[in-house]
């Protein structure tokens, strides 16, 4: 026998069926008395992080034993409640006044801890019941492992940390790791620190001159900001560079720069001692620099919009106008989505025209760096002039569209170099930076890179060094030492690690170094050991007899550089004796002090295995003693800045 009768599921997806009368009636019965029930306990105190003693909860909670079979609700009206109820979740999660905002692994838990909500009966026609929810249960507070300090900015007002860029704030707080991270989203070459090496194995260490600065800049930065850099963002060689030291200047352009040679104790180690090299390029008047030809190649893409970047390079460049003689030449080519000239060829006299080209810029696309590269050298080539040809490329270093291959736009770089047309990097910003990028395309372009992180660096990098910056005086310059294994036992230079060559590269003029400008001065520390105060053992089966030359030499120094425009290198040779030795720092003098100083703050800051054992307050003291005359208040700053890195890195971490 067949049943005719109709299916009661089929009918739910076809027009809904009326309410049961008596499941109607139960369901307003339980409404009511849920209620009456609230009503009753209003007198009671608010549940915390309420607003107005109420939250959103169920108002009929004793329905919990009846089906929605038995209930017969509309299945319009659970539609809407379902809608509704997730909605109402989401106003609550968002409004509440609670003191913690929650994790996403919070807000899951709390949801899975949050009593069921049923959907409250309506009315026939579909309208809510118009009776003021019953307050909720309190939830539950989180632990305290479950509750998050929100990401604050550190001191300069800019999130510098890749994960602000999402605002995921952190599961867990850990009020360790959270006085003073370390930011990421910067890249830096990683490098590991030169170490001691032995005299008689190996005598001879060769290095390329280094006078880039953008790592004390940075770090500076990073340590004003609230945080300790990472390690490959130190560079000591660098920060020891950043100042200005009073070596005597060579007299002529023919011979730029002679050595400045001193011996004193370390401070940090007193079985050691400090070799210091030293030398100071030479200042031509104004009437013997020739007419510059500069294309500034600005990075406009979007990650430059915020106010360190493209902002601070305006009025960096503006501040470079008027260092210019109305000789000079200026180019304008800006990259973003694709490369484009902002500004022609234009004559440095015609200060609004060029001013206003920079005016205009505004940060938006992505970045084809490569493409900028390409038509900035273009412009070099097509009015070159007769003194400097450079191209000043000023970034974040996110090159991410162009040529893909890093070796490729190096070697792009390196080629433009033998025509004359140098590359110097000025970096901005934080974030993402691309030091790594940065620096190898400035050491391929033979030029030097510089970070811009304010006004005030700007105005050192721009102005007062704007010569060292332009005007090249010596070209590939190296140094090697050779230490005389009687006198020497062990041997270890301070930094220069990127800046590494082989024995055999110092006489081959095909191998490219750095280059020195006017009015540079540059500095080299090595760390030696007398014979017989050696940290590594001596060999058990015998050593090889060591020649000691001329039993006065402690080492022999020889530098070798260009003259701009020449491919033939020039040689100095000078002997280090033992009569340039002090016995005591002080008596080295004022320089001395401070650049030892400088290099024991690099060697704890990184975590050195060597020189870190000297305090902060002795660094700091030592700085003080070296401070000397001091114009600019450079050194007065650094000091400043020890206190800054005693704050964050406590002695013995």
């Amino acid at each position: 026998m067949t049943d005719h009768r109709p299916d009661p599921f089929q009918s739910l997806g076809q027009t809904p069926p009326p309410p049961r009368p008596d499941a109607r009636l139960k369901a307003l019965a339980a409404a009511r008395e849920a209620f009456a029930e609230a009503d009753a306990k209003k007198t009671e105190t608010a549940a915390k992080g309420s607003f107005g003693g109420r939250r959103l909860t169920s108002i009929i909670s004793k329905l919990k034993g009846f089906s929605i079979m038995d209930m017969r609700i509309p299945v319009g009206t659970a539609a809407i409640a379902l809608l509704v109820l997730p909605l109402g979740y989401q106003l609550y999660s968002t409004t509440a006044m609670t003191s913690v905002p929650p994790t996403a692994e919070t807000r899951s838990r709390q949801v899975e801890q949050a009593p069921l909500v049923e959907p409250a009966p309506m009315a026939e026609s579909g309208a809510a019941l118009k009776q003021p929810a019953p307050p909720p249960s309190p939830m539950p507070a989180p632990a305290l492992s479950d509750q998050v300090a929100m990401p604050s900015a550190p001191a300069g007002g800019m999130l510098t940390r890749q994960s602000m860029a999402e605002l995921a704030p952190p599961t867990s707080y850990d009020l360790e790791s959270n006085l003073a991270p370390e930011p990421s989203g910067d890249e830096f070459t990683s490098f590991e620190e030169q170490r001691l090496k032995i005299a008689a194995e190996e005598p001879v260490s060769t290095f390329s001159i280094d006078v880039d600065t953008a790592s004390y800049s940075y770090v500076r930065r990073m340590l004003v900001d609230g945080y300790v850099p990472e390690r490959n963002a130190v560079r000591i060689e660098e920060l020891i560079n950043y100042f200005p030291y009073d070596y005597p200047a060579a007299p002529s352009a023919a011979v730029p720069f002679e050595p400045t040679l001193n011996i004193f104790p370390t401070p940090w180690n007193e079985a050691t001692q400090i070799l210091s090299i030293g030398i100071a390029g030479y200042v031509p008047p104004a009437e013997e620099i020739a007419p510059s030809n500069l294309v500034f190649l600005i990075d406009s893409s979007g990650s430059m919009e915020s106010h360190d970047k493209l902002p601070l390079l305006k009025r960096s460049f503006a501040l470079l106008l008027d260092q210019l003689s109305d000789d000079d030449t200026i180019s304008i080519v800006a990259y973003a989505g694709s490369a484009g000239i902002v500004l022609e060829p234009t004559a440095a006299s015609e200060r609004a025209k060029i001013l206003a080209a920079l005016d205009q810029l505004s940060a938006g696309g992505s970045t084809a760096g490569a493409d900028g590269i390409e038509l900035a050298y273009r412009l070099a080539e097509e009015n070159r002039a007769a003194g400097t040809n450079r191209i000043l490329l000023a970034t974040d270093g996110d090159f991410n569209v162009g040529i893909d291959d890093p070796e490729a736009l190096k070697d792009f770089i390196a080629g433009k170099r033998q025509s004359g047309i140098s590359l110097s990097v000025l970096g901005f910003g934080q974030g993402n930076l691309d030091d790594a990028t940065m620096q190898s395309l400035a050491q391929n372009g033979n030029g030097n890179a510089s970070y811009i992180a304010n006004f005030s660096e700007a105005r050192k990098v721009l102005v007062e060094e704007v010569g060292g910056t332009l005007h090249t005086i010596a070209q590939d310059v190296k140094i090697q030492v050779e230490f005389n294994p009687a006198v020497v036992s062990e041997y270890r230079l301070i930094g220069y690690e990127t800046r590494h060559l082989n024995r055999e590269d110092f006489n081959n003029d095909a191998v490219d170094a750095g280059d020195v400008g006017a009015g540079h001065t540059v500095t080299a520390l090595y760390e030696i050991t007398p014979v017989g105060s050696g940290q590594v053992d001596p060999l058990r089966y015998g050593t090889a007899e060591a020649n000691s030359g001329d039993g006065d030499e402690i080492a022999f120094l020889k530098m070798r550089y260009k003259l701009p425009g020449e491919s033939v290198s020039q040689l100095i040779e000078q002997p280090v004796t033992a009569d340039i030795s002090h016995d005591d720092i002080a008596l080295a003098g004022p320089d001395a002090q401070f650049a030892a100083a400088v290099a024991a703050f690099g060697q704890k800051l990184k975590g050195s295995v060597y020189g870190s054992t000297m305090s902060w307050d002795e660094i700091r003291a030592l700085a003080q003693a070296g401070r000397g005359e001091d114009q600019g208040g450079y050194r007065a700053e650094f000091i400043r800045l020890v206190d800054h890195a005693a704050m964050l890195k406590r002695d013995g971490e």
